[in-house]
């Protein structure tokens, strides 16, 4: 990985599965497992500088340094997407009133759509007799995701995020934002803040 960029090199081996424990007939275990990915890193603090030299767009204002803007990761976000419309179709698979936000959704669609084709990833996948398990055992040259949640959480990008709700719509955006880690450049500022204006409920208007 290069410390200073943030790219990340295809040097991770992955065996691929055609079945995994995020589906099955052990639902309880699904949901466990999916509602264990972290989406947290996904908002990161850039500093102009950073923007300037890696000629990003101009982009919303980290609450705790004015020379900071805040930026998405493309990965995290995707990861976002897919819980959301897992939660989306489960729930309607099992018949629970569900509150999707169907906007939201065509959106992910699309999102998931546009990076796969811009991947176009041409890696040929052995197809057995039973077709469902289609690339099954395959090694994949991978990125190393710890090493982009290793790289999102350092103190330079930190931005004391957090997601909050992957499916709740979260009204106080500044509540996200609550969340340095002591020893961050940011704790005594961000302390101090709410200290002085105090908290609200981020999912009540």
């Amino acid at each position: 990985m290069d410390d200073e960029t943030g790219h990340i090199t295809q040097d991770t081996p992955l065996v691929f599965r055609a079945t995994s424990d995020y589906w099955g007939e052990n639902e309880t275990l699904a949901d466990e497992l999916w509602e264990s990915i972290n989406i947290d890193p996904i908002t990161v603090a850039l500093s102009s500088e950073y923007v300037e030299q890696h000629g990003l767009a101009d982009s919303a204002r980290f609450p705790w340094d004015n020379d900071k803007r805040t930026y998405i990761l493309k990965g995290f976000h995707d990861l976002h997407c897919l819980k959301s419309m897992r939660r989306a179709f489960v729930d309607l698979q099992r018949g629970v009133d569900t509150k999707t936000d169907w906007f939201h959704m065509y959106h992910c669609l699309d999102a998931l759509r546009q990076d796969l084709m811009c991947y176009a990833d041409d890696t040929p996948m052995p197809i057995p007799k039973d077709i469902t398990y289609i690339g099954d055992g395959q090694v994949r040259q991978c990125r190393d995701w710890n090493k982009l949640t290793a790289w999102a959480t350092a103190p330079e990008q930190n931005a004391c995020y957090r997601q909050l709700s992957d499916y709740n719509q979260v009204f106080h955006s500044l509540e996200k934002f609550a969340y340095c880690p002591e020893g961050s450049p940011y704790y005594d500022i961000q302390r101090e803040y709410f200290e002085k204006h105090g908290h609200r409920d981020p999912f009540v208007e």
